[in-house]
């Protein structure tokens, strides 16, 4: 049995800013009228999920302690032994939250993390055009239910009341909306091209050399489709019965 390479899905939560201001209505509100308990976004919690199937585990900041180092050290832990981390539009904002949380804490730097790193969201505009790009709407278009519901009220009375329903209710949104990020990658995974080759993933996994291995899912499920030109080279086409797309190409002849 071979071991497949380990992707690991993430998602984050985080605490609202609470600032002081004079009226309501769009404004600039600088960081001088930030409220002392809250000078920074900390992180709520990290929700996770393997492409094993397995349902996603929650990492949180503790509903009486609200303190994130350690569940961000063990998250870091986690991403070690990824082979690739997969969020949504993490990119721009979950990856950067780390970051900022590694760096606030003076913790040894993960700058290998980015190599390993892919986007959801990056490849779902690249790829479709779609009316809307939010977790929610494209969950209830491909039959995941959509995300889990959860109101402004539910940040506050965690924040401000330490409300244990609204907590477990976030853990709980966390998780689902990991869990529709893995399951819309695997659905929508055919249509993309990734950042990274899993025939390589899979190759040191497994020890494989000469069997061809898809590029895109890692699987040893493939069959010929031809051969193709490309640069005055000829080279066999493969497509893969797993995720029911392209696989790659090996060179025929020099």
């Amino acid at each position: 049995m071979t071991t497949k390479p380990k992707i690991l899905f993430y998602d984050i939560e985080t605490k609202p800013l609470q600032a002081y201001i004079w009226s309501l209505g769009e404004q600039v509100v600088r960081h001088n009228q930030l409220m002392s308990q809250t000078p920074y976004t900390d992180i709520i919690c990290i929700a996770y999920a393997w492409n094993d199937g397995e349902p996603a585990q929650v990492l949180g900041w503790g509903y009486d302690e609200q303190d994130s180092r350690p569940m961000t050290e063990a998250f870091d832990k986690l991403i070690k032994e990824a082979d690739i981390v997969i969020g949504k539009n993490n990119t721009r904002f979950d990856d950067k939250h780390l970051n900022f949380h590694r760096m606030l804490h003076n913790r040894d730097g993960m700058f290998d993390w980015s190599f390993k790193s892919d986007d959801l969201e990056r490849h779902l505009r690249k790829n479709f055009n779609m009316p809307s790009q939010s977790l929610d709407y494209i969950s209830k278009l491909l039959g995941f239910g959509g995300k889990s519901p959860v109101g402004f009220d539910d940040w506050i009375n965690i924040v401000e009341k330490k409300s244990k329903e609204s907590y477990d209710k976030m853990l709980f949104y966390c998780a689902k909306d990991v869990e529709d990020t893995r399951a819309i990658w695997e659905y929508c995974y055919k249509h993309f091209k990734p950042k990274h080759s899993l025939r390589a993933l899979q190759s040191k996994h497994a020890g494989l050399v000469d069997s061809f291995i898809c590029d895109k899912c890692g699987s040893l499920n493939v069959k010929k489709n031809g051969t193709i030109i490309s640069g005055g080279r000829l080279y066999q086409s493969f497509m893969c019965h797993d995720h029911r797309g392209y696989a790659g190409k090996a060179l025929l002849s020099k």
